[in-house]
C-alpha cells in the first residue's frame, strides 16, 4: 500500500510538471562524420585487416521532440541514419602487401537519441543515451576476400554536445560514442575471429519544430 502511495505521489508531481512544460514537435535531418576505431587487427594467411584513420561521410533524417521546463530540457528523438565505414585490407600474397585496399561498408540503423541538458538563453548544452537498431547492412569485404563480418543488430552508445535553439530552428553539434561492439568479428570459414570495432560519429543535424 504505501509503495502504491508514492508511485501515484510520483505520477502526480510528473503531471503536474509536464502541465507547466513547453512540449515541441518537428522535424530533423543532417550529416554525420563516421570513424571506426578496433584496438585489434585481424591477420590470416592471406590478409591483413585494420581501421583506416579517417572518418567517412553519411545523412539521418527523422522526428525530433522537446520537453522544456524552467531552463531543463529533454529531448528524445527518431531518426533514420545511413553509417558509412571503412576498412583497410592487405593483401599479403601481393606483389606490394603494404598497400591497403580501401572496403567500403554501410549500416542503415534506426537511432533513439534521448538527450538532456539546460538551456542559457538560445544556447543548449547536451548530452544522453543513445540506442541502434540495424535494419541492413552491406560491406564489401567479401568481394576481396571471401570473409564476412558479423554484425551485432542493436547498440548502445552515448552522445553529448552543443546546440542552438533560434526560435523553431534548432541546430546541434554532436559527438556520438559507442558502449557496443559493431559486430563479434570476421567470419573466415568456419570460424570467428574477434575484430573490437566501434564507431564514432560527429553529427550535424538541423531541426524545425511545427
Amino acid at each position: 500500500m504505501k509503495n502504491k502511495l508514492i508511485t501515484v505521489l510520483l505520477m502526480s508531481l510528473l503531471a503536474s510538471s509536464l502541465s507547466f512544460a513547453q512540449v515541441r514537435f518537428g522535424l530533423r535531418g543532417g550529416i554525420n562524420s563516421s570513424k571506426v576505431n578496433s584496438s585489434t587487427e585481424v591477420h590470416t594467411g592471406d590478409y591483413k585487416i585494420t581501421c583506416p584513420n579517417y572518418s567517412v561521410i553519411g545523412y539521418h533524417a527523422g522526428l525530433i521532440s522537446q520537453i522544456e521546463l524552467s531552463g531543463f530540457f529533454i529531448q528524445p528523438e527518431l531518426l533514420y541514419s545511413s553509417v558509412r565505414n571503412d576498412l583497410d585490407v592487405y593483401d599479403l600474397n601481393s606483389s606490394n602487401p603494404q598497400e591497403a585496399v580501401a572496403v567500403k561498408q554501410k549500416l542503415n540503423r534506426i537511432d533513439i537519441p534521448v538527450m538532456v541538458g539546460i538551456k542559457l538563453k538560445i544556447l543548449k548544452l547536451e548530452a544522453g543515451p543513445v540506442a541502434s537498431f540495424v535494419i541492413s547492412n552491406s560491406s564489401d569485404l567479401n568481394t576481396i576476400t571471401q570473409y564476412d563480418m558479423q554484425w551485432n543488430k542493436a547498440m548502445i552508445g552515448y552522445q553529448a554536445g552543443i546546440g542552438l535553439d533560434i526560435g523553431k530552428i534548432a541546430l546541434d553539434v554532436k559527438y556520438e560514442g559507442s558502449l557496443s561492439k559493431l559486430g563479434t568479428g570476421v567470419n573466415i570459414g568456419n570460424t570467428t575471429t574477434s575484430f573490437d570495432t566501434r564507431l564514432n560519429q560527429i553529427i550535424l543535424s538541423v531541426g524545425l519544430f511545427f
